[in-house]
């Protein structure tokens, strides 16, 4: 029996250890113009969304500056499983926010801050009662929130350098069903009957209670009608502690063995990080005319630091699991371009690529990742000291097919997203 519990345990504690996969989705979609130029922005960087995509541009905007924005995320997914079956994923809408302010204070020195949810996002299949990856996932939901206080330095009018802390808040919630029919086997053999137990389900909530940090620096030069930019954000790790609940319902065969069902399945609680990892942005941009600028970027992320997650228990009837997961770096490249059409009046357009991390061997329906490809277009209008902006992005995964999964998790996919962004500033 002691051989049975150990390896429902090392189930449960697989199933617990998937949820923070959703934290490796990075948000970059941090401003409404750059969003419009397909975040190819770290050169021009001269709104106050520069404070994340290249804080040393905050030196070219003057007086004080105060931005708020949001983008909307509508993402689809559709999997096919091995056995031909077509699952997709329920409809959900995710708004992470955006807020920044800038001031001037000589035109040396500028001050910014910028509040942002760099990571995050979710997963939820619709009909979970019947999904063949129930005990891998129902639903998981991540949340963080960046806070981002930037200094930033004027060398003349050609050089500008910033640094920047992060202070990072994030939470995480996951549920997923708990296969019994091992248990249900270990019953029927000791009793001598037949025992078929209902699914249970494990809920997890964590949080990194404290907080967690990190820091960002940038470089921009300006050699009309050139500028170059650089920036780097360093990694963030967030080490999260909560609860696991795991809820069974009556099994039907009496008090006794809904008892020994409980036994074995106590609510404990856990503990876990997860490594945001470390990006820098190199960019160059170009203006063809007085009107009509036109930029470059490549853009890299360091997921192979993503080599396992580890989640320890607090009970020891539960035993702490680490699971591989090996991902890669991955780039990204992306051409923006700005058109003023009046002194009021700008419209945006872009194209994006975008590498997954996630190999074969790992990728599950949590982060059913792909290559992307992305195409933008925005607009910006000034009404004085007004600015607003909105952009839409039309994002388009590759279809992937995996039959390599460790855990047996196999499927086609196919997935999309809607992004509009949404951006209001005032300068004085």
């Amino acid at each position: 029996m002691k051989n049975s519990l150990m390896i429902l345990a090392v189930v449960v504690s697989l199933a617990a250890a998937t949820p923070v996969l959703g934290a490796g989705f990075s948000i970059f979609e941090q401003g409404a113009a750059a969003t419009g130029m397909a975040m190819a922005f770290t050169a021009r960087a001269d709104d106050p969304s520069a404070v994340f995509y290249n804080p040393a541009g905050i030196t070219q905007l003057e007086g004080t500056h105060l931005s708020i924005g949001a983008t909307i995320i509508s993402p689809e997914a559709e999997m096919k499983d091995p056995y031909g079956r077509t699952w997709k994923s329920d409809s959900q809408v995710f708004v992470p926010p955006t807020l920044y302010a800038t001031h001037s204070f000589s035109d040396v020195f500028s001050l910014g801050f910028g509040v942002g949810a760099y990571y995050g996002l979710g997963m939820k299949w619709d009909n979970n009662e019947d999904f063949i990856y129930r005990t891998l996932v129902n639903e998981v939901n991540i949340e963080s929130l960046y806070f981002n206080p930037v200094g930033a330095f004027s060398f003349g009018e050609h050089f500008s350098v910033a640094a920047g802390l992060y202070y990072v808040r994030s939470k995480v919630d996951y549920s997923a069903n708990i296969d019994l029919s091992q248990l249900s086997a270990m019953l029927s053999q000791q009793l001598g009957t037949t025992i078929t137990l209902p699914e249970g389900e494990l809920k997890l909530e964590g949080d990194n209670d404290s907080g967690d940090y990190g820091f960002n620096l940038g470089f921009q030069a300006r050699f009309n009608p050139w500028r170059f930019g650089l920036t780097y954000r360093s990694e963030v790790e967030c080490a999260y502690e909560g609860d696991a609940q795991f809820n069974v319902t009556p099994t039907g065969y009496g008090s006794q063995i809904d008892g020994i069902v409980a036994g074995i399945l106590p609510d404990t609680k856990g503990s876990t990080s997860i490594t945001m990892p470390a990006s820098a942005s190199l960019g160059v941009a170009y203006d063809v005319t007085d009107a009509l600028s036109i930029e470059f970027d490549i853009n890299w992320m360091d997921w192979s630091s993503y080599e396992s997650l580890d989640l320890n228990f607090e009970n020891p009837t539960t035993p702490d699991k680490s699971q591989p997961k090996h991902w890669d770096d991955a780039y990204s490249y992306r051409l923006g371009t700005r058109y003023l059409v009046t002194e009021a009046f700008e419209m945006y357009a872009g194209y994006l690529y975008d590498e997954t991390p996630i190999p074969d061997e790992t990728l599950d329906p949590i982060l059913p990742d792909a290559n992307r490809h992305s195409v933008q277009l925005g607009a910006g209008y000034r009404l004085g000291s007004v600015m607003i902006q909105a952009s839409y992005m039309a994002l388009f995964f590759e279809d992937r097919e995996t039959t390599t999964n460790e855990l047996g998790v196999n499927g086609d996919y196919q997935s999309f997203s809607h992004l509009i962004g949404m951006q209001l500033s005032y300068a004085f």
